[in-house]
């Protein structure tokens, strides 16, 4: 049982659970409905059209809100200095923790864990050419951002390695 199921047993209107099923009405969009939506999906009652609205009202959810951003070189910019130093960040955790000599990983399979870091790192490293493709122009800041980016993913190959090199080594029986 979801929220929405939830919400409509507590008004009292558990015979409309289908019609809000069959009208693709799901819990994000239900603060967003009025009187006449309620009519359109077939509850015909005013005083339970009345209580699903109070109790939708009274619901701690977020509504969907239309946004407006406007994406320009300076924005950009700043999404992919973001994306940089989240990336440091997790270069340095990974770091750490694989300098870290009390930690044995012997009996631990980790190759589903790699092989999934990988598949991160390559479908990241697709999104950020095709960002840089379609959207950034000029030459000049392509060729820094395509030379960080570049460093980027150099480091967390060779982190990844390293991981990779020192697991087969603890895993190893000899």
């Amino acid at each position: 049982m979801d929220l929405l199921e939830t919400v409509l047993r507590s008004c009292q209107a558990e015979q409309y659970i289908n019609n809000f099923k069959d009208h693709r009405i799901d819990t994000y969009i239900l603060k967003l409905l009025v009187e006449e939506d309620l009519e359109l999906i077939g509850i015909d009652d005013e005083e339970t059209r009345a209580r699903v609205l109070q109790h939708f009202a009274n619901l701690q959810i977020p509504t969907e809100k239309k946004r407006d951003i406007t994406v320009n070189h300076q924005f950009l910019g700043l999404v992919l200095t973001q994306i940089k130093v989240q990336l440091m960040k997790h270069f340095a955790n990974l770091t750490f923790a694989l300098r870290k000599t009390d930690v044995d990983l012997c009996y631990i399979k980790i190759n589903p864990a790699i092989v999934c870091l990988e598949n991160c790192i390559s479908s990241f490293e697709h999104q950020v050419e095709d960002l840089e493709r379609n959207i950034l122009k000029p030459k000049s800041s392509r060729n820094s951002n395509r030379a960080l980016l570049l460093c980027g993913t150099l480091a967390t190959s060779m982190l990844f390695l390293f991981a990779f090199a020192r697991y087969t080594k603890w895993a190893s029986p000899y």
